[in-house]
């Protein structure tokens, strides 16, 4: 299965975001072949196949979903991909063919559907269907593609909190907030944290494949 990345432009850490959930993804998901870049180029990720795609909305929703159909759009793209962002960092061993829909637990998804997958982790999309989703840059009520979608297309949710850590000292160590988590996602001010960035170094130290070694 490929794995996507819908990556905007003005990262304040110069992208290294991406290079360290490169590094998670090509350790733990076991049945990747492809990674695809659509938007940005970082530079650094050569192994990876990149399509330039500018941002053309102030609203990221309609960045993402424009950079999605674009993905869709590939004809080499696996018929799923696991769609993913710049700050997802795997945190298990698992198949993307088998990646659950991760629901907020308690949340309802509103005018976009009965549950709510605003969650921070992958999801996986099939490539001939999201186009024909009934959903577009006009909305004026649901703003999430992801919910719309896997509400329109019925997923089977799984309940969780969401997947979010932070260097805040109450909350615990970072280790003991990811402890038994399939992933973990960060904010920007977390992502820009020193002790942060110096964690994901400790857990992921090897280039991956993809990239160029540094």
């Amino acid at each position: 299965m490929d794995a996507v990345y819908i990556l905007g432009s003005g990262s304040p850490v110069a992208n290294e975001e991406i290079r360290y959930s490169v590094r998670t993804l090509a350790e733990h998901m076991a049945d990747l072949r492809d990674i695809y870049i659509i938007g940005e180029d970082p530079g650094f990720l050569p192994g990876a196949k990149h399509i330039a795609y500018p941002d053309e909305h102030q609203e990221k929703w309609k960045n993402a979903h424009a950079k999605i159909l674009r993905a869709c759009a590939i004809p080499e793209l696996s018929d799923t991909f696991l769609l993913m962002n710049d700050d997802f960092f795997m945190r298990q061993s698992f198949l993307g063919a088998e990646w659950p829909f991760y629901a907020l637990r308690g949340a309802s998804g509103g005018c976009c559907g009965v549950h709510n997958y605003q969650v921070h982790c992958p999801m996986q999309i099939e490539k001939a269907l999201y186009p024909k989703v009934p959903f577009g840059l006009d909305q004026k009520s649901c703003l999430s593609p992801r919910t719309f979608y896997a509400n329109f297309t019925h997923a089977t949710p799984k309940p969780c909190a969401d997947f979010v850590i932070n260097t805040i000292e109450t909350l615990g160590t970072l280790d003991e907030q990811a402890k038994g988590l399939p992933c973990v996602s960060v904010s920007n001010s977390t992502a820009q944290d020193p002790g942060f960035r110096h964690w994901l170094k400790l857990k992921y130290p090897e280039a991956s494949s993809f990239e160029t070694q540094t």
